[in-house]
């Protein structure tokens, strides 16, 4: 079994993968980017002198400018978010992007949102806060990991991480759920109560039906990462060295993939129109039944896609939020 290497996002293998990314970043190559210098502290976790970038086809140009590397973006109503290394938390609403201080310091990587009065966040080192529409405060959950979090409704929404983590908010209270598995848990993905997926270490993918988790037969060994259903029966699945996963009506197949590069999140707007991204600014676009290299315009690590509308978003090292009209 090949270790899986993720997020502080680290270029070589460790014990705990999912301890450590380090993101590439492309600063030689992409003007709107400058290395700063990286204290003897920082460098587990690459810095640069950070902007928020957009881009139409190949074009891109600088929209603002920050200090994060982004982990997570989510868009919900009029609003949309986007989280960091370093507790940052950015919102646009409709416009520039701007920093709302979120209380925290430590490293926040996924986020979920019902309303714009009712969005969570969660990072690594335990932290989860809640947005009430007006402030963040800090959430008491159990879950020493949360890797991921995705809900269905201000009282479904679901967290995973280590050894099988999962904790579901009713909308008073996190309760921890019998998973099934003793596996690292990395992407959750929930399309309503009944259909929840959430995969990790080692090709597990386990399903919330019927409010009980079930493993689900994976055909590959690879880390799972990121995941996503357009429906009940239809969704995918991506990972280290260019997995891609598919399911549909008889389970889970394998998909050929343009990349090698570890693949971190998938999202789309159909089961026949997906987007991936990854490492060294890796997008693929699942067009019909194919998948195909897009150009980012950028070199630099990118951890998670959004797909909203007409819209793909794409966040990363550099601070860089890419934006695409479908």
């Amino acid at each position: 079994m090949t270790l899986l290497v993720i997020p502080t996002r680290v270029s070589a293998l460790t014990l705990n993968p999912l301890s450590a990314r380090t993101p590439t970043l492309d600063c030689a190559n992409d003007p709107a980017h400058h290395l700063r210098e990286l204290s003897p502290i920082q460098t587990t976790r690459a810095f640069s002198a950070n902007a928020i970038l957009s881009f139409d086809g190949l074009a891109m140009q600088r929209v603002n400018g920050n200090l994060e590397t982004f982990n997570g973006v989510f868009g919900v109503g009029s609003e949309l978010w986007t989280v960091g290394d370093a507790g940052g938390t950015f919102r646009s609403q409709g416009g520039a992007w701007n920093h709302v201080v979120s209380g925290v310091t430590d490293p926040l990587w996924s986020l979920w949102g019902s309303s714009v009065s009712d969005v969570w966040a969660v990072g690594p080192s335990g932290v989860v806060i809640h947005w009430d529409g007006t402030a963040w405060s800090p959430k008491s959950l159990g879950l020493m990991s949360p890797r991921s979090i995705s809900g269905a409704g201000p009282s479904s929404i679901w967290t995973v991480g280590d050894g099988g983590g999962i904790y579901r908010y009713d909308g008073v209270s996190w309760t921890k759920e019998v998973s099934g598995t003793t596996a690292d848990l990395y992407g959750v993905w929930a399309l309503d109560a009944s259909n929840v997926w959430a995969v990790g270490s080692s090709g597990t993918i386990v399903r919330r039906s019927a409010g009980k988790w079930q493993n689900e037969t994976s055909p590959s060994n690879a880390g799972l990462l990121g995941v996503w259903a357009a429906d009940s029966v239809n969704a995918f699945a991506v990972g280290e060295q260019g997995t891609i996963l598919r399911r549909g009506s008889s389970g889970w197949v394998a998909e050929p993939s343009s990349t090698t590069s570890q693949l971190w999140s998938v999202m789309g707007s159909s089961a026949t129109s997906v987007w991936a991204v990854g490492t060294g600014g890796q997008l693929l676009q699942r067009s019909g039944t194919a998948w195909r290299s897009f150009a980012s315009g950028t070199t630099n690590d990118l951890f998670q896609v959004l797909v909203t509308g007409r819209r793909v978003l794409a966040v990363g090292a550099g601070g860089a939020v890419l934006l695409k009209s479908q």
